[in-house]
């Protein structure tokens, strides 16, 4: 645990002196061209309309209804109600990266992305507001680490009036992480906005979790009127970066993020544990019906447990490719997409996976059922439609409205 927390002091050093240096250099270089334009924050700035938005780099995808809704650079929200055949672009107030969409219902969604953005839909995703963004995370933050600095101050106290070794050396070492934590979180509110949603996930139209990059984890109890920092109940000391979160079985939480982690609650959120991982590399992506459970990520690495993540099984996949998100289309038929235009298709009454490499080979980024039946995989290059067996459908793909 030492060893991983100074690794990550050291990481996040190299990254804030990246971060100074980049700045430095592009500071010189408008000063030298005399340059006259006014930055302005993606996070205020609504996405471009464009014709060309279902081609730009799209992350997520989900089907709510009748409904198709992808999101993506720049802002980009789109959304079909004909299987994928065409899309409109929504209107979005940022034109900061969205990373991940759901819907609670099938008008009442999130999508959460770069720079600590929260947005919501109350109309299938067709228009979308504001709920939250990286300025009110870094301040929920600091707060949340003045907290635990001052509750690890008291747990050193009672250790040393206790004389437990053991307690002081926890206590110790509790006090050091939350030091870290509290400068790390005040560097970031120096900063501005920086970190990113990974995913989004709801029980319903009012509880729900928000996850991203460096540990960081958001609940709201209130559809989103209110969201709270819940980083430090996770149990994430090291603060590895979580990628993905589900529901296993009927009142159970799972997470799953770098070099393995995998948390699980089993009282909707308020309490976590870690559960042994059969895997140090990155996890990206996670299924889940009742406790039969799927996690999967770098390099191929699939895994599969039927009891709610206590024990697993390797599933191999005949790639190498690194897995982004999949769906399951029945009990039976469950569908992976990834890196290097990579499908992987599982059937339950088949040992062996089909591997499928799309002829474009571009990263692909998830993947939903359409009312249709086909399959409608966004990612690098936007979307595109396969039918069942994976095999790519030659038709055009048209946007039905945009500007450029």
């Amino acid at each position: 645990m030492r060893f991983q927390s100074v690794r990550n002091r050291i990481v996040t050093a190299i990254l804030r002196l990246t971060k100074i240096k980049t700045s430095l250099l592009v500071g010189s270089l408008m000063f030298a061209l005399g340059a006259q334009a006014t930055w302005q924050d993606p996070l205020n700035t609504p996405s471009l309309e464009t014709h060309r938005a279902h081609e730009s780099l799209l992350l997520d995808i989900t089907r709510t209804g009748g409904r198709l809704v992808a999101v993506g650079a720049h802002g980009h929200v789109v959304f079909s109600d004909d299987s994928g055949k065409s899309w409109q672009q929504a209107k979005t107030p940022s034109s900061t990266t969205l990373t991940s969409v759901f819907f609670s219902t099938a008008t009442t969604g999130w999508a959460v992305g770069h720079d600590g953005l929260i947005l919501h839909s109350n109309d299938a995703g067709e228009t979308w507001v504001k709920q939250f963004d990286g300025y009110q995370a870094n301040d929920a933050m600091v707060k949340g680490a003045k907290v635990n600095k001052q509750q690890a101050e008291k747990e050193l106290e009672a250790a040393q009036a206790s004389g437990d070794l053991e307690a002081l050396d926890q206590a110790e070492f509790h006090l050091e992480n939350s030091t870290y934590a509290l400068g790390d979180a005040e560097y970031d509110q120096r900063s501005g906005s920086t970190k990113p949603f990974l995913d989004v996930w709801f029980y319903d139209a009012k509880l729900g979790f928000a996850i991203g990059a460096y540990g960081m984890a958001f609940h709201t109890t209130d559809g989103g009127k209110n969201w709270i920092d819940w980083s430090s109940k996770l149990g994430n000391g090291d603060r590895l970066h979580i990628n993905g979160i589900t529901m296993v079985g009927s009142r159970s939480l799972m997470l799953v993020g770098e070099q393995g982690l995998i948390l699980r609650s089993d009282d909707m959120g308020d309490n976590w544990r870690a559960l042994p991982s059969p895997y140090d590399g990155s996890l990206f992506g996670l299924m889940a019906k009742n406790d039969d459970v799927l996690v999967f990520g770098l390099r191929g690495n699939l895994y599969h447990s039927t009891d709610g993540g206590i024990q697993w099984q390797k599933v191999f996949t005949n790639s190498e490719q690194t897995l982004m998100a999949g769906i399951s289309k029945n009990d039976r038929a469950i569908t992976l997409v990834g890196n290097g235009g990579s499908i992987i298709l599982l059937d339950r009454n088949s040992a062996t996976p089909k591997s499928i490499i799309l002829p474009d080979r571009t990263n692909l980024g998830s993947v939903a059922q359409a009312p249709d039946g086909s399959l409608v995989i966004v990612g690098e290059a936007g979307v595109e439609r396969v039918d069942v067996n994976g095999t790519a459908i030659q038709e055009s793909i048209t946007m039905a409205k945009g500007g450029l």
